[in-house]
């Protein structure tokens, strides 16, 4: 026991110098305690946060039910014992028991920190009393089937998933825990969790990647509650404090000016959490960091753009390595929307999402959320609109184009053209690949990933090998294919220098929404240019799609055209085989050994047409070509004896030439009501489609349909060229007009 009275003998014989300069230190190791998070919590959840809880919990009741539901939830596992096995599988018994572990011991921290019950506290304590116990003991995980394998768990990136959700249930519990129980937890757990990051794993946690952004994130608030600044800085700056790494770093270089982040919508919902979380803690941490601030408000924008990428179910847009399952109502958003809500001026239309969502954060911003849910006597629409989302760090590295039907509506025609960089490992080889989304579902469908994910039988839950065989070649997009080989030759090395350039994006006439881009590099020799216009008319119910692809080469090659429709075959207008009776594949690699061919035919002298019903609609594409175009059906799900690939559906077309032009209409039409048996508009308004001319300078394509329909649209082949004005003469008219781009309805 320390001396008391010596002590303060000790001092009152300093000098007066000494004395200052000891008031001076005290001072210091005050505001440094204070900077480092000197009470608790005082992360995500602060003081001042529970405070304003105390009084109004029960006062809002979206707040007052996401705060029960927690409760309950927590309540029935507290009573039992802790369970921390030792770790086995990839997604069975063990995975999910450590993954419910740290979801539990986060939502009991809360709990503990609002009530005071030490139930939760207790229940935090020995949780983790037990994981110092194991934690020293681990080696390498015994189900590791990647390049960064974990020690709880089969990757890393789930061991940073459990130290950033411990640290703040840590937090919560600070001042619970005994200074030997605190030493034990820290020395054992976290700081060896910590530790492994930053030394064994410190070429991922220094990667420009979604687990370099969860391994800062995690290190980062470690190092808060541990009041351990080299953690912090190394978070901030990388483990060489250089910043060449680290959080600011993933700030500057996954998102792009426009907030495009470039390994798309799917990972930019999973990469939300930790950046949106360690944001809020660092704003509590240092503010001199003005993190909200930071690249012209990125957080902002980066929000913004994401909820751009969803269709009328609220799902995200599946490129790249998607899994269709997840939505705006996953828990990373909605954290996400109350810290934009909270930090960024209570943007009222937000609140028609939170109000979906049904949920929000128990802290600070998850309550103004429910304040100004209560309060709101009506709710204005998120406003969805066209755009062109910019992709690189520096805004250069091509885009996503979103053509819409309607600002406001999410469940009306939306049109997605995919001119984007590769996307990091998550990257597919599909360049200016088309998306087709009408009814708030998919009509044309991007593949998205092979992985059934924490699905223990599916190879542990994690990517399939179909996913590197299939669904990341080009055979599995909307795009056109050269010589039966994928884009880059399917090489992350080549991909990864290159992307295409946007060309024409025109949203300003909403009968005309007009985006293009081309690129060079995803064959060598073969130049691609895709324009797609989503046109209205007065004589049409829906805007149909024009859509057209030009390839040019010097030599001759095979182009294969494939849509993946979603949905059931009506008609065609061309006559075709169907192996109905023994099916062969398509081709032997590049993802084509994973397509079966169900039937095959040529289109006529004036081109095919094929319509399908997908829900209650009717779809037509309709294509311009000839006699020595093939049409092929095929369906996923050959070399697959294991059924890892969904069984769907394609129609391709496939050309040999040096120079070809793709032209297609893609249209919505008719309803069907099973329940009523009624139907109605089972053929759609185009009759054909027709490319008059495609050079180096236009492309012409001219569609005739019912109701007098008559569209001539002219591409610019040539440079962009915005204000130029052009001429030319197409059936025997002259036409002439600015930009790169015209339509002419007759």
């Amino acid at each position: 026991m320390v001396n008391r009275w010596k002590l303060t003998a000790e001092l009152i014989s300093f000098n007066r110098k000494e004395l200052i300069m000891f008031r001076i230190l005290l001072l210091c190791g005050f505001l440094a305690a204070s900077l480092l998070g000197g009470e608790h919590p005082n992360l995500i959840l602060k003081q001042s946060d529970l405070k304003s809880i105390s009084l109004e919990k029960d006062k809002y009741p979206l707040f007052a039910q996401t705060l029960a539901a927690m409760k309950k939830d927590v309540d029935a596992e507290v009573q039992k014992p802790p369970d921390v096995p030792q770790p086995k599988d990839a997604a069975g018994y063990t995975h999910e028991t450590h993954k419910k572990n740290y979801t539990v011991m986060y939502k009991a921290g809360i709990l503990y920190a609002i009530y005071k019950d030490e139930t939760y506290a207790k229940y935090i304590k020995d949780m983790l009393l037990k994981y110092a116990a194991l934690y020293p003991t681990l080696g390498k995980h015994p189900a590791a089937a990647s390049s960064s394998p974990g020690r709880l768990f089969w990757q890393s990136l789930n061991e940073a998933n459990w130290l950033f959700y411990t640290s703040q249930a840590y937090d919560c519990i600070y001042n619970y825990l005994s200074a030997a129980d605190r030493k034990l937890v820290e020395d054992n757990v976290l700081r060896k969790i910590a530790e492994f990051f930053v030394e064994e794993r410190e070429e991922e946690f220094n990667l420009i990647h979604n687990h370099g952004t969860w391994s800062c994130a995690a290190v980062g608030i470690a190092g808060m509650v541990l009041n351990d600044k080299e953690y912090v800085e190394k978070a901030l700056y990388g483990t060489k404090k250089n910043k060449t790494g680290g959080f600011l770093r993933q700030l500057d270089l996954l998102i792009s000016p426009d907030g495009f982040y470039t390994e798309g919508a799917y990972y930019a919902r999973y990469a939300m959490l930790p950046f949106y979380a360690f944001a809020e803690a660092l704003e509590n941490y240092d503010k001199s960091l003005k993190i909200f601030t930071y690249r012209e408000e990125i957080l902002k924008k980066y929000f913004y753009t994401t909820m751009q990428q969803t269709t009328g179910s609220g799902d995200f847009l599946p490129i790249n390595d998607a899994i269709k399952f997840k939505n705006i109502q996953s828990p990373e958003i909605a954290f996400a929307l109350n810290v934009v809500y909270h930090r960024y001026g209570q943007d009222k239309s937000l609140l028609e999402i939170a109000k979906k969502q049904n949920t929000v954060i128990i802290n600070g911003s998850g309550l103004d959320v429910a304040k100004s849910l209560a309060a709101a006597k009506t709710l204005p629409m998120f406003k969805y609109n066209s755009g062109w989302y910019s992709d690189g760090a520096e805004g250069n590295e091509g885009g996503l184009g979103i053509l819409r039907e309607n600002d406001y509506s999410n469940t009306d025609i939306i049109a997605v053209l995919k001119a984007t960089a590769h996307g990091l490992s998550h990257g597919h080889y599909d360049k200016l690949s088309l998306s087709y989304f009408d009814q708030g579902k998919e009509v044309i469908q991007d593949y998205a990933s092979a992985r059934f994910i924490n699905v223990d039988p599916k190879w542990g839950g994690r990517y399939l090998p179909e996913n590197k065989s299939y669904a990341m070649q080009s055979i599995a997009h909307n795009t056109v294919i050269v010589d039966e080989k994928s884009h880059y030759e399917g090489k992350i090395a080549i991909a990864e220098k290159y992307h295409p350039e946007q060309f024409i994006f025109d949203i300003s006439n909403p009968e005309v929404k007009v985006m293009s881009a081309k690129d060079s590099t995803a064959y060598r020799g073969v130049k691609f240019h895709r324009t797609v216009a989503l046109v209205s008319d007065k004589s049409i119910k829906k805007p149909i799609i024009i859509d057209v692809f030009r390839v040019v080469s010097d030599k001759e090659h095979q182009y294969d055209m494939p849509f993946y429709y979603m949905g059931h075959v009506i008609n065609t207008d061309f006559t075709y085989t169907a192996f109905d009776k023994e099916r062969k594949t398509l081709g032997k690699s590049a993802g084509y050994q994973h397509l079966w061919k169900e039937a095959e035919g040529n289109a006529g002298s004036n081109g095919y047409q094929f319509s399908w019903l997908q829900g209650e609609r009717f779809y037509t594409i309709t294509g311009a070509g000839d006699s020595t175009m093939k049409c092929i059906f095929t369906r996923i799900g050959a070399t697959d004896p294991k059924f890892n690939l969904r069984n769907e559906a394609g129609l391709m077309m496939r050309k040999t030439a040096k120079e070809f032009t793709f032209a297609n209409t893609i249209e919505a039409h008719g309803s069907f009501d099973g329940v009523r048996e009624y139907t109605s508009g089972v053929y759609g308004e185009v009759n054909t489609v027709t490319v008059i001319s495609s050079d180096n300078n236009y492309s012409v394509v001219k569609i005739t349909g019912k109701t007098s329909l008559n569209w001539i649209l002219i591409i610019n082949n040539g440079a962009k060229s915005v204000k130029q004005k052009h001429t030319l003469t197409v059936d025997n008219k002259e036409y002439q007009w600015n930009g790169d781009y015209y339509l002419i309805k007759k």
